[in-house]
């Protein structure tokens, strides 16, 4: 493969991390063992104030490769990490996964082809899941799998990249600023949408750059054993209603400006129709689409804790105007 001549490391992979070294260190080993060459590509590990093992195993990954180096970043929060990330990086694009993925070997390498024929913005690919522990009877692995289209093509409008395998232009993220930092993870608090926020803003901002997805560029995300549980599952839901709520703000979002009393009554409808639709799962489900109860209440009821987190952040809103 020819490579462009760049005065500069060609991308520069954050790994950001927290009190995960049992993950952290499978993740970064498959880093280290990409097959582009080592002079093309550079790893910042970020610490956010892990108190495990984890800077003695970073410290000793430093030692063994020149093209990683080790940063603390102090303030709790995976957007916070991410900013450090990019601030730290030396290379055309900044590349973000999370530490419980696996990379392959050509996973690199295909990054840069993409580079060098698309040169877009944004750029990233689909993640399969895998696991450390037996799965429930119930768990089908789609539910840990991210496919935003069968074909690699540019995203559209209302389509989005995941944060655990994305690559950005670095100067986009410093005309950015990067990450909207109350967005994210923190610590064992969940968190989610801040590279969607980040994405529309580049797209408000540079209406003309491209988000690109190219289903070559694939890695394999950790689907841990809690991750597996169905009430995990809806908690996870109702906190992406509540961030979705926060990042498409109005004149985006359905809901729009409701007052005190029509969310109370809106969040009385919700509960409603979820026990309607619980029911109906338990009485009159498609057995051959939902073998188990378990299926329907995660592919069908947990719309409504959506809701449910949409009506909840438009309450806190309500609470502080």
């Amino acid at each position: 493969m020819q490579y462009r001549k760049t005065p500069q490391l060609m991308i520069s992979v954050v790994l950001c991390t927290c009190n995960r070294a049992e993950l952290f260190v499978k993740a970064l080993s498959t880093l280290c063992e990409q097959l582009l060459e080592t002079r093309f590509y550079e790893i910042i590990i970020v610490d956010n104030n892990s108190t495990d093992s984890t800077r003695s195993i970073a410290d000793k990954f430093c030692r063994d490769y020149p093209n990683i180096r080790y940063v603390l970043e102090t303030h709790q929060g995976l957007s916070y990490a991410r900013n450090r990330g990019w601030k730290e990086a030396r290379g055309l694009y900044v590349a973000y996964v999370d530490d419980d993925c696996s990379m392959p070997a050509q996973w690199l390498k295909i990054a840069i082809e993409i580079i060098n024929k698309i040169a877009s913005a944004v750029f990233g690919g689909p993640y399969f899941a895998f696991y450390n522990s037996s799965k429930p009877y119930w768990w089908k692995d789609s539910y840990g799998n991210y496919e935003q289209a069968r074909v690699s093509r540019p995203l559209r409008e209302l389509e989005y990249l995941r944060g655990g395998n994305i690559f950005f232009r670095r100067k986009v993220l410093e005309d950015m600023k990067g990450f909207e930092a109350k967005l994210g993870m923190s610590g064992q608090t969940l968190g989610y949408g801040e590279e969607t926020h980040l994405q529309r803003r580049i797209r408000s901002a540079m209406p003309n750059e491209i988000i690109y997805y190219d289903t070559r560029l694939y890695n394999y995300h950790l689907v841990r054993s809690e991750k597996m549980r169905l009430g995990w599952n809806l908690y996870s839901h109702f906190v992406n209603g509540r961030d979705s709520n926060e990042i498409f703000q109005k004149p985006f979002h359905k809901i729009g400006r409701l007052n005190k009393l029509d969310l109370l009554c809106q969040a009385i409808l919700v509960f409603f129709k979820l026990q309607v639709n619980y029911l109906n799962g338990v009485v009159r489900r498609d057995r051959e689409l939902y073998p188990y109860l378990n299926n329907y209440l995660y592919e069908n009821t947990s719309k409504y804790f959506v809701t449910f987190g949409e009506l909840y952040d438009e309450f806190i809103r309500e609470q502080k105007r």
